[in-house]
């Protein structure tokens, strides 16, 4: 007869997330071990409904059974290379916490360099005590519209994309971050829906090239969507067609357009935009390359019409 003594003792929170992390490096779901055990963390946070830095301390405390079992359930989504964004339903972005999901690109923390140089461009013009319209093209979560209304409040920011299902994700967050008196979404494709001149225009187009997309890790290849990702055949066919249009949806006094970029994409983005704005009698032309935290060149700005500094 085996005595309560005898009976096997509850899993440990350090033991359940040491065996999560190796099963999510075995299955290639994380680069190295600190990714893998910060992800097995970060999912038993979730179900037990306490913060990263609580699960470690909670070393050797037992776990119940419904934490287990819901723990499981996530790690096994996980293992199939669902984004762990989407697991959660959420993402950090610019010191903010947005809503995401299937259909809807995950933000990333190198789009920020746009948003920082997006709201200085804002303070920077002419309009800034009146109204900055600012439009951002390929809303996705509207992570670059809510953070530019949430920061520069003297903006109208439209939020365009050709996905419905994106754009229900950028109503959801700018209903949380409680901006929707400074935007309007729009749908359709590129900046077509536009019908105001655009002070600031930002886009965050897929830049990826067909060739490399298929070679991305499963979770963004197999779960975000597509069309949010792969640029095409040299990856900024789009990038080319929007840059084509700019003058006839940017203010003609004076205006900025930021570009985000894949690496080595910066030279030919700057061709394409200079060229369509040189050729509409925009300018002088004051070009601008912005680094990300890697050292990437990332975004493209060209601005005209702006004061000169003293």
């Amino acid at each position: 007869m085996t005595s309560p003594s005898d009976a096997e003792a509850p899993l440990s929170v350090r033991d359940l997330v040491q065996s999560a992390t190796s099963r999510l490096l075995g299955a290639h779901c994380a680069d190295d071990l600190d990714e893998a055990r910060l992800q097995a963390e970060v999912l038993y946070a979730e179900v037990a409904h306490l913060d990263r830095a609580q699960v470690i301390a909670a070393g050797t405390r037992p776990t119940s059974d419904d934490a287990r079992e819901a723990f499981d359930a996530l790690l096994a989504r996980r293992l199939k290379h669902e984004p762990l964004a989407y697991i959660l339903g959420r993402r950090e972005f610019f010191g903010m916490t947005f809503d995401v999901g299937p259909g809807c690109l995950i933000p990333r923390p190198e789009t920020e360099a746009l948003v920082e140089a997006a709201i200085a461009a804002v303070e920077e013009h002419p309009r800034y005590r009146r109204v900055v319209r600012v439009a951002d093209i390929g809303t996705g979560s509207g992570a670059i519209a809510v953070s530019i209304a949430k920061h520069a409040p003297s903006t109208k920011v439209f939020a365009v994309d050709v996905s419905t299902e994106a754009l229900q994700w950028a109503g959801r967050n700018m209903r949380k971050f409680g901006v929707e008196e400074r935007m309007v979404l729009l749908a359709g494709d590129l900046a077509e829906p536009l019908t105001e001149p655009i002070d600031v225009l930002c886009a965050n187009l897929p830049y990826v090239p067909t060739e490399d997309f298929l070679d991305l890790p499963p979770e963004i290849r197999a779960s975000e969507p597509q069309v949010a990702v792969e640029g095409g055949p040299t990856g900024i066919e789009l990038i080319a067609r929007l840059a084509s249009t700019l003058a006839q949806h940017l203010a003609p006094d004076c205006a900025a357009a930021f570009f985000e970029l894949g690496a080595g994409q910066a030279g030919f983005v700057e061709d394409l935009v200079t060229t369509a704005l040189n050729e509409a009698g925009r300018g002088p032309l004051d070009v601008r390359v912005h680094r990300d935290l890697r050292g990437i060149r990332r975004v493209v700005e060209v601005r005209y019409g702006y004061p000169t500094k003293s």
